[in-house]
């Protein structure tokens, strides 16, 4: 019969053992949280030129001129598996793209809402001059950070009068104007160069809105929604889903092609 002491000594060290296995998840989490992902997405870099100095964003179209553009924003993680696989979606439906890197443009300079404004303009003028797609509508649209980051510059008093609408994935309730590491850990933007989003509702007149919920996610919030006008956006939910809206899936991918049409078609509020 082994000694109760030596049984106690074994459960010591397994529970040791636990505890440093857990640990090292917890560290790898958190990492992966904070830091970028430095996934190479297989877009053409084209370089705009802004106040604030230069940037890149990743262009993505087939062949053919497209039915419009979309500016796509990244997760605070920066480029991902996630916006990839939506960007060769869009090109497949005959779209361009311009993916935005939110990351890397908090990462590279301190901005504010005109700033913001100013590149997502670029951004989409330098994806309209490099398809041909002439007076196309546009789209800003995002995954988190990036539906965040659409909605302020959306709202900025310069946006592209080719603007129709805002395809919006898991946003909160408020965004910054740049990204802090109380972001990254997934805590509410509070204090200076943060904004609600609900405080720029009176700026998108003739912006339809379409707001993809995923049923699983603590993160997003609907709630600004309620200070639109009715008839000017939908709240589409996935109920299965979690944050990265069952990893951009077809389920996703479909409704987001209803809301685009439904955004061309929708009669003002």
């Amino acid at each position: 019969m082994t000694p109760l002491p030596i049984k106690r000594r074994w459960l010591h060290r397994t529970l040791a053992v636990l505890a440093v296995i857990l640990l090292a998840l917890l560290v790898k989490f958190i990492l992966h949280l904070v830091l970028p992902r430095n996934y190479k997405g297989s877009g053409e870099a084209l370089s705009i030129q802004l106040p604030s100095g230069r940037f890149e964003v990743l262009y993505y179209n087939g062949d053919e001129v497209p039915l419009g553009i979309v500016v796509l924003g990244t997760g605070d993680g920066g480029w991902s598996y996630w916006e990839e696989r939506v960007a060769k979606h869009l090109v497949a439906k005959h779209y361009a793209v311009a993916g935005w890197d939110c990351r890397k443009f908090a990462d590279s300079r301190h901005y504010n809402q005109a700033e913001l404004g100013a590149g997502f303009q670029a951004a989409a003028a330098v994806g309209r001059k490099r398809s041909g797609a002439g007076d196309a509508p546009l789209w800003y649209g995002g995954w988190s950070t990036g539906a965040e980051q659409s909605v302020a510059a959306a709202a900025d008093s310069h946006r592209p009068p080719e603007l129709v609408g805002l395809l919006l994935a898991a946003p909160g309730e408020h965004g910054r104007y740049g990204i802090t590491a109380s972001d990254l850990l997934g805590m509410e933007p509070y204090g200076t160069g943060t904004f609600a989003l609900a405080e720029f509702s009176r700026k998108l007149g003739g912006i339809r809105v379409a707001q993809f919920s995923a049923g699983l996610d603590p993160l997003d919030n609907a709630k600004w929604l309620k200070t639109l006008p009715k008839g000017s956006y939908q709240l589409i939910k996935l109920p299965l889903c979690l944050h990265d809206m069952g990893g951009a899936g077809d389920e996703f991918l479909r409704k987001l092609d209803e809301a685009m049409q439904w955004s061309l078609i929708a009669p003002n509020p």
